[in-house]
């Protein structure tokens, strides 16, 4: 078994980080900000099939760690991670609530406060709460096993992500009937929990994982299955919703959405010279990945609602045009994200407990 020999920073990684987080104010600002619906074979419904999965993917690649694992350390990771994901999102999530999403939506305060507890996407801040719940898994499941080898501890999450994802298949139409579930944005944590084990696994046999994917034939089987699939699941006449399809299209989704990832970390792995901090390209993406929570947390203050631009796109048919116009909004969006997260930051105390910055780093910018 290989291990992850060392815990620094690794440039690519850093940098899909980075690259993942404008994938997802890409596609805000394209459906929320111009609304252009899901469906009409756009780029972001291509990007849309492993954005999330990817995202997933490297918060498991990063959560990988070769630690004794005691109850002091389980306890202090996950009191940690509560301060970081969920304060923030309470934080956030309430102000959005109250000043943005009550008065676009013509309800009182309080009544987009209990929207906001009782919505399983938390009007777009269940990112955060799901990722506490896979952090929060991954720990105990650390703590649990750890006088067994890391196999062990693969082989278990690997059995709970299937488990999990085998009730979110056969329960898609309850989740939303269950207030406790949607308090917990529980669908999600079961349908994305696999991607969030896969990145672990990838992480924990990284070396031997991207010699295979070296492979030529190998990454040629990749490639040509992602192209073929996708072009398959688009062909799809039952294809409405990325979860309501028939079994044969989820089948080819799941499928797409491994397939995306592994594409996706190939072409940042194989070009990771073009990603490191020695271009500005690499030196953008990951500072944006250094800051995915801040963008994460303040993008939606920032979305434009210009609905013509959508409709105008979507007549075009041009997925370049498309590529041009929504990228340029995403990184205004990302630019006042990374300006306001920069004031906040000049407080150490706001930046530890609104943008879970350590102590050690806050106020060093």
């Amino acid at each position: 078994m290989q291990m992850a020999e060392s815990r620094k920073r690794i440039e690519w990684i850093d940098a899909l980080r980075g690259f993942t987080m404008i994938l997802v104010v890409f596609s805000h600002v394209e459906i929320s900000g111009f609304g252009m619906a899901p469906g009409y074979a756009g780029i972001n419904d291509f990007f849309r099939t492993f954005r999330m999965p990817l995202f997933f993917f490297v918060s498991g690649f990063i959560a990988f760690r070769m630690q004794e694992w005691d109850w002091g350390l389980w306890r202090n990771s996950v009191l940690k991670k509560m301060r970081v994901q969920l304060i923030p999102m309470l934080f956030f999530g309430l102000l959005y609530a109250v000043f943005f999403y009550a008065q676009r939506k013509g309800v009182t305060p309080m009544a987009s406060i209990e929207g906001f507890f009782n919505d399983s996407a938390k009007y777009g801040y269940w990112f955060t709460e799901v990722l506490l719940g896979m952090f929060l898994i991954y720990y105990t499941a650390s703590f649990v096993l750890k006088r067994f080898g890391l196999a062990v501890r693969q082989v278990l999450l690997s059995v709970i992500a299937i488990g999990l994802y085998a009730l979110a298949y056969s329960s898609v139409t309850q989740f939303s009937h269950h207030r406790v579930a949607n308090w917990l944005c529980f669908y999600y944590l079961c349908l994305y929990f696999q991607f969030f084990v896969f990145g672990n696994i990838i992480a924990c046999y990284q070396r031997r994982v991207f010699e295979v994917l070296h492979n030529k034939y190998v990454s040629g089987a990749v490639l040509l299955l992602f192209a073929g699939l996708y072009i398959f699941y688009l062909g799809r006449s039952d294809v409405q919703h990325d979860y309501v399809v028939t079994d044969l299209s989820k089948l080819a989704l799941e499928a797409i959405r491994y397939l995306g990832v592994l594409t996706t970390v190939m072409l940042f792995q194989r070009y990771e010279a073009s990603f490191s901090k020695k271009n500005w390209v690499g030196r953008g993406l990951q500072f944006i990945g250094g800051r995915t929570l801040d963008v994460y947390l303040l993008h939606y203050f920032f979305i434009p609602a210009i609905p013509a631009i959508g409709v105008y796109l979507s007549t075009t048919g041009s997925m370049v045009l498309e590529s041009v116009v929504v990228l340029l909004f995403s990184l205004l969006v990302i630019g006042f994200c990374l300006a306001v997260s920069s004031i906040i930051r000049i407080s150490p105390w706001l930046a530890y407990w609104l943008l879970g910055v350590k102590q050690s780093m806050a106020g060093k910018e």
